[in-house]
């Protein structure tokens, strides 16, 4: 992507992010990190402040050549550990702002041939920072169950990515700009609610590299058992280019995954905090050339709402 693009772009976003205040990478052996859903379903309600405290792990192994399983000599694994706080305010009805901080701990280890040793490599450190701006032309309240919600974001290379004798996807950041477009649509019944939702992930080149563009799907079902307690079933998708560097495509990169993710949510404090917990596990994979598997994720979060002044949907 040329400069000048870049700069038109980032000029964009700022300005969606800003104006209104003023008037939710990976190689051959990454494991998935889709990231749908981190900062909730829908636009943040009108001068409401909601505080959201992620955990996520996620471990990968077993090496596939495109969608069969083949036998790793090496028993390769990776386990990324990843703690995120994420910030999201309603400015009005219908037009929200986000930020998400991560920081994060990776290790990928590799049996050495002929010893009981392990290779290892390990770092952590702050992320890449993203921030977000929500646009409902349909907004959700109390007497409209159904929302659409546009999304725009960018991501900064506030994450280390220069850590000596460290691959890309071992670095906490990509030290690239990166831009997020998403379109989302939620249907609330009684007792049950859906969410469907599309995000592309366009990345930039940093230091001759470039992480494969991205495309996320998700498709999920809440039901509400009781007054404090949800249930939910979705499914998860992420399409991945290859990745490039100064001689081209770098073939072993690229994917396409999906995931079966189960939750349960309960209302700690109605209508203030709430707790939910997701299990991911892979249905389908599918990689080019030969690449590391996911084996499943494990997500816990904590939104809190602290609303700054009463709410129009109140």
């Amino acid at each position: 992507m040329g400069n000048a693009m870049k700069l038109c772009i980032t000029a964009l976003v700022v300005l969606v992010l800003v104006v209104p205040v003023t008037t939710f990478s990976q190689n051959c052996c990454a494991p998935a990190v889709p990231q749908q859903g981190i900062l909730g379903e829908t636009t943040a309600l009108p001068h409401t402040l909601e505080i959201g405290l992620h955990y996520e792990y996620l471990r990968s192994s077993g090496m596939y050549n495109g969608s069969e399983s083949i036998i790793d000599s090496l028993n390769t694994k990776t386990i990324w550990n990843r703690t995120t706080m994420t910030l999201s305010y309603g400015i009005v009805s219908g037009i929200g702002v986000s930020a998400i901080i991560p920081y994060q701990w990776k290790e990928k280890s590799r049996d050495i041939l002929g010893s009981t040793q392990k290779y290892t490599l390990n770092s952590n450190g702050l992320g890449d920072i993203t921030l977000f701006a929500r646009f409902s032309p349909l907004p959700r309240s109390y007497v409209n169950y159904r929302e659409i919600s546009i999304g725009l974001g960018i991501k900064i290379p506030t994450g280390k990515n220069d850590l000596c004798c460290l691959p890309e996807e071992i670095q906490p950041g990509t030290g690239s700009w990166d831009y997020d477009f998403s379109l989302s649509f939620y249907q609330g019944f009684e007792p049950v609610d859906f969410y469907l939702s599309g995000t592309y992930i366009l990345t930039t080149v940093h230091d001759d590299y470039e992480f494969g563009n991205q495309f996320s799907y998700l498709l999920t079902s809440n039901i509400h058992l009781k007054e404090r307690l949800d249930i939910s079933a979705a499914l998860s998708g992420t399409v991945k280019a290859r990745d490039a560097d100064g001689e081209g495509e770098i073939s072993s990169t690229g994917r396409h995954q999906l995931w079966l993710v189960p939750g349960i949510q309960v209302q700690a404090i109605p209508e203030k905090l709430r707790l939910q917990v997701y299990f991911e596990h892979p249905i389908y994979q599918n990689f080019n050339e030969i690449q590391l598997g996911s084996d499943y994720n494990i997500r816990m979060t904590a939104v809190y709402l602290f609303p700054l002044s009463k709410s129009d949907e109140e």
